[in-house]
Protein backbone atom coordinates (compact mmCIF):
# COMPACT_ATOMS: atom_id res chain seq x y z
CA UNK A 1 0.00 0.00 0.00
CA UNK A 2 2.68 2.38 0.95
CA UNK A 3 5.01 2.13 -2.38
CA UNK A 4 1.28 2.23 -4.25
CA UNK A 5 0.88 5.89 -2.31
CA UNK A 6 4.67 6.65 -3.26
CA UNK A 7 4.44 6.17 -6.69
CA UNK A 8 0.96 8.14 -6.98
CA UNK A 9 2.53 10.67 -5.42
CA UNK A 10 5.63 10.75 -7.74
CA UNK A 11 3.70 10.14 -10.79
CA UNK A 12 1.74 13.52 -9.73
CA UNK A 13 4.98 15.41 -9.44
CA UNK A 14 5.98 14.36 -12.86
CA UNK A 15 2.99 15.03 -14.69
CA UNK A 16 2.86 18.74 -12.84
CA UNK A 17 6.53 19.46 -14.09
CA UNK A 18 5.60 17.92 -17.35
CA UNK A 19 2.55 20.00 -17.64
CA UNK A 20 4.03 23.39 -15.59
CA UNK A 21 6.61 23.05 -18.77
CA UNK A 22 4.57 22.89 -21.67
CA UNK A 23 2.72 25.82 -20.28
CA UNK A 24 5.15 28.02 -19.46
CA UNK A 25 6.74 27.14 -23.06
CA UNK A 26 3.52 27.96 -24.51
CA UNK A 27 2.89 31.60 -22.69
CA UNK A 28 6.62 32.34 -23.02
CA UNK A 29 6.27 31.54 -27.01
CA UNK A 30 2.41 33.14 -27.49
CA UNK A 31 4.19 36.49 -25.99
CA UNK A 32 7.28 36.62 -28.09
CA UNK A 33 5.37 35.98 -31.37
CA UNK A 34 2.39 38.50 -31.17
CA UNK A 35 2.97 41.66 -32.64
CA UNK A 36 2.06 44.57 -30.35
CA UNK A 37 0.79 47.88 -30.93
CA UNK A 38 3.08 50.31 -32.23
CA UNK A 39 5.43 47.10 -33.86
CA UNK A 40 6.65 47.96 -37.16
CA UNK A 41 4.58 45.38 -39.74
CA UNK A 42 6.34 43.07 -41.56
CA UNK A 43 6.82 43.71 -45.24
CA UNK A 44 6.13 40.82 -47.85
CA UNK A 45 5.66 41.01 -50.84
CA UNK A 46 3.33 38.25 -52.92
CA UNK A 47 2.11 37.34 -56.36
CA UNK A 48 -1.55 38.48 -56.72
CA UNK A 49 -4.54 36.99 -58.54
CA UNK A 50 -3.77 39.47 -61.59
CA UNK A 51 -0.18 38.01 -61.62
CA UNK A 52 1.25 41.70 -60.53
CA UNK A 53 3.72 41.34 -57.46
CA UNK A 54 2.38 43.26 -54.09
CA UNK A 55 4.01 44.52 -51.16
CA UNK A 56 3.30 45.64 -48.30
CA UNK A 57 5.81 48.78 -48.00
CA UNK A 58 4.11 50.03 -51.82
CA UNK A 59 1.11 51.25 -49.48
CA UNK A 60 3.07 53.41 -46.25
CA UNK A 61 0.99 56.28 -45.68
CA UNK A 62 -1.73 54.96 -46.16
CA UNK A 63 -4.20 52.71 -43.75
CA UNK A 64 -3.85 48.70 -44.39
CA UNK A 65 -6.02 46.01 -43.74
CA UNK A 66 -4.15 42.46 -43.82
CA UNK A 67 -6.77 40.13 -43.87
CA UNK A 68 -5.51 36.11 -44.19
CA UNK A 69 -8.27 33.85 -45.40
CA UNK A 70 -8.94 30.95 -47.36
CA UNK A 71 -12.04 29.51 -49.75
CA UNK A 72 -12.54 26.76 -47.46
CA UNK A 73 -12.80 28.63 -44.26
CA UNK A 74 -16.67 29.82 -43.09
CA UNK A 75 -15.81 32.98 -41.12
CA UNK A 76 -13.50 34.05 -44.07
CA UNK A 77 -16.58 33.34 -46.46
CA UNK A 78 -18.74 35.17 -44.15
CA UNK A 79 -16.93 38.19 -43.55
CA UNK A 80 -15.65 38.89 -47.39
CA UNK A 81 -19.31 41.01 -48.43
CA UNK A 82 -18.34 43.21 -45.64
CA UNK A 83 -15.08 43.62 -46.31
CA UNK A 84 -15.68 44.64 -50.10
CA UNK A 85 -18.40 46.73 -48.71
CA UNK A 86 -16.19 48.56 -46.37
CA UNK A 87 -13.36 48.83 -49.16
CA UNK A 88 -15.61 50.67 -51.39
CA UNK A 89 -16.70 53.15 -48.61
CA UNK A 90 -13.17 53.82 -47.03
CA UNK A 91 -9.94 55.13 -47.93
CA UNK A 92 -8.50 51.97 -46.30
CA UNK A 93 -6.21 49.42 -48.52
CA UNK A 94 -7.26 45.85 -48.06
CA UNK A 95 -4.82 43.26 -48.88
CA UNK A 96 -6.79 39.97 -48.87
CA UNK A 97 -4.16 37.16 -47.90
CA UNK A 98 -5.58 33.79 -49.49
CA UNK A 99 -3.47 31.40 -48.00
CA UNK A 100 -3.15 29.54 -50.92
CA UNK A 101 -1.01 26.46 -49.94
CA UNK A 102 -4.50 24.89 -47.92
CA UNK A 103 -6.56 25.63 -51.42
CA UNK A 104 -7.33 22.97 -53.90
CA UNK A 105 -6.25 25.58 -56.31
CA UNK A 106 -5.69 28.91 -57.57
CA UNK A 107 -8.62 28.85 -59.76
CA UNK A 108 -11.03 27.92 -56.87
CA UNK A 109 -9.77 30.90 -55.82
CA UNK A 110 -10.67 32.87 -58.59
CA UNK A 111 -13.66 31.53 -58.84
CA UNK A 112 -14.36 32.40 -55.58
CA UNK A 113 -13.58 36.05 -55.61
CA UNK A 114 -15.56 36.13 -58.97
CA UNK A 115 -18.74 34.81 -57.61
CA UNK A 116 -17.97 37.47 -54.51
CA UNK A 117 -17.22 40.29 -56.97
CA UNK A 118 -14.43 41.25 -54.81
CA UNK A 119 -12.74 44.36 -55.91
CA UNK A 120 -9.60 44.47 -53.56
CA UNK A 121 -6.24 42.59 -53.77
CA UNK A 122 -6.08 39.24 -53.43
CA UNK A 123 -2.83 37.81 -52.78
CA UNK A 124 -1.53 34.44 -52.92
CA UNK A 125 0.51 33.54 -49.73
CA UNK A 126 1.77 29.98 -51.66
CA UNK A 127 4.05 28.99 -48.91
CA UNK A 128 2.62 30.30 -45.89
CA UNK A 129 5.61 33.06 -45.48
CA UNK A 130 3.52 36.10 -44.78
CA UNK A 131 1.23 34.26 -42.52
CA UNK A 132 4.10 32.90 -40.27
CA UNK A 133 5.71 36.54 -40.35
CA UNK A 134 2.05 37.62 -38.75
CA UNK A 135 2.54 34.31 -36.69
CA UNK A 136 -1.33 33.74 -38.02
CA UNK A 137 -2.98 30.84 -36.70
CA UNK A 138 -6.58 30.61 -36.79
CA UNK A 139 -8.19 32.12 -39.86
CA UNK A 140 -9.36 34.59 -40.30
CA UNK A 141 -7.17 37.14 -39.09
CA UNK A 142 -6.69 41.14 -40.01
CA UNK A 143 -3.99 43.48 -38.88
CA UNK A 144 -4.59 47.00 -39.42
CA UNK A 145 -1.43 48.97 -40.09
CA UNK A 146 -1.76 52.42 -39.74
CA UNK A 147 0.07 55.45 -41.98
CA UNK A 148 3.07 54.94 -40.09
CA UNK A 149 3.32 51.01 -41.07
CA UNK A 150 2.79 50.38 -37.20
CA UNK A 151 0.54 47.42 -36.36
CA UNK A 152 -2.36 48.99 -34.67
CA UNK A 153 -4.77 46.47 -34.03
CA UNK A 154 -5.12 42.23 -34.51
CA UNK A 155 -8.42 40.83 -34.78
CA UNK A 156 -8.27 36.99 -34.69
CA UNK A 157 -12.01 35.66 -36.03
CA UNK A 158 -14.29 37.57 -38.65
CA UNK A 159 -15.51 40.84 -38.81
CA UNK A 160 -18.24 42.96 -39.63
CA UNK A 161 -18.33 46.03 -41.45
CA UNK A 162 -19.15 48.38 -38.28
CA UNK A 163 -15.91 46.50 -36.32
CA UNK A 164 -14.10 47.64 -39.54
CA UNK A 165 -15.32 50.92 -39.14
CA UNK A 166 -14.28 51.16 -35.72
CA UNK A 167 -11.18 50.16 -35.94
CA UNK A 168 -10.04 52.17 -39.03
CA UNK A 169 -11.08 55.50 -37.03
CA UNK A 170 -9.01 54.82 -34.46
CA UNK A 171 -6.28 54.65 -37.07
Amino acid sequence: MRAKLVLFIVTGFVLWGIVDSVTSETSATDETNQLEQTDLAPDFTLDSLTGEKVSLSDFKGMPVMINFWATWCPPCRAEMPDMESFYQETDVVILAVNQTGSESSVEAVESFTEELGLTFPILLDEKGEAAALYNVQPLPTSVFVNREGEVHHVQVGAMNKEMMSRVLEEL
